[in-house]
């Protein structure tokens, strides 16, 4: 099973991304780069600081090569000012397969209908929390402002932790019928991994900290509120979803196409 690293990063005020990500491609294979755009979730237990309090330009998955320590050269460490790194092992068949995948989701995205689910939310007027994945105001407001500038495919970050010793299972549960839930408004999970857990100084492995991440297509932000609205999500999402995690968080962004590097929407 490939290792890859996942990154957030902050960048420096005078770092241009597109000049950064071709720099990275002559050293780094990239899996994938994305804009983060909103913090849906905010961990409640593990790193909430620096996670939901830095201002990230960046997030990168990256394929790690064999004995190799840092994926990024140190002539572009220096345009980074904060970074979260998370080192995960996920299944060469998605990787591989991924470019392919992904172009795919891309161009279907605009032939995804919305179920009717988000509207009915909204002439109702009923608003939660998004703490446990319902529609809440800030949600909203941020699903408005994106849609001004960009109505295309949104990517979610996911990082789980999950409640012992069962809570993988249920989380598992959760996943199977979220393909059929989430599948109706195109939304897909496209990368999952397990985190490599970190090592203590005496070698054992870490107690506390991430158990998986996975990142998660849907054709817009609207179809993934739409999803959040729906009382089909609702049902699985308290079945199974939220006694499995005990703690997560949930990170939308704008995937960066690297045909398209030289759009000032960068």
């Amino acid at each position: 099973m490939p290792i890859c690293t996942l990154h957030l990063l902050s960048l420096t005020k005078t770092t241009n991304i597109q000049s950064f990500l071709r720099q990275l491609q002559q050293s780094a294979k990239i899996i994938l780069a994305s804009r983060p755009r909103h913090i849906v979730i905010h961990p409640t237990i593990l790193d909430n600081n620096p996670l939901a309090t830095k201002n990230w330009d960046l997030l990168l998955l990256l394929e790690s090569k064999p004995n190799t320590q840092d994926p990024i050269p140190n002539n572009l460490r220096e345009a980074i000012t904060s970074e979260y790194k998370i080192t995960t092992g996920i299944p060469s068949k998605l990787i591989q397969s991924y470019p392919s995948r992904n172009e795919t989701l891309q161009k279907k995205s605009t032939s995804i209908p919305l179920t009717g689910s988000l509207n009915k939310f909204l002439e109702g007027g009923s608003k939660s929390t998004s703490q446990n994945l319902e529609i809440s105001p800030s949600l909203l407001s941020f699903m408005e402002d994106l849609s001004k500038t960009h109505s295309g495919p949104v990517t979610m970050l996911n990082l789980l932790h999950f409640h012992q010793p069962n809570g993988k299972a249920r989380y598992y549960q959760y996943g199977q019928a979220f393909i059929p839930v989430a599948g109706k408004r195109g939304g897909d999970a496209k990368l999952v991994g397990n985190v490599v857990a970190p090592q203590m100084q005496d070698g054992a492995p870490g107690s506390e900290g991430w158990n998986e991440i996975s990142l998660v297509h849907y054709p817009s932000i609207r179809h993934f509120c739409d999803m959040l609205a729906g009382d089909d999500y609702q049902a699985i999402n308290e079945k199974y979803r939220l006694s499995a995690l005990r703690d997560t968080f949930l990170l939308c962004t704008t995937e960066i196409n690297f045909d398209d590097m030289s759009s000032s929407k960068l």
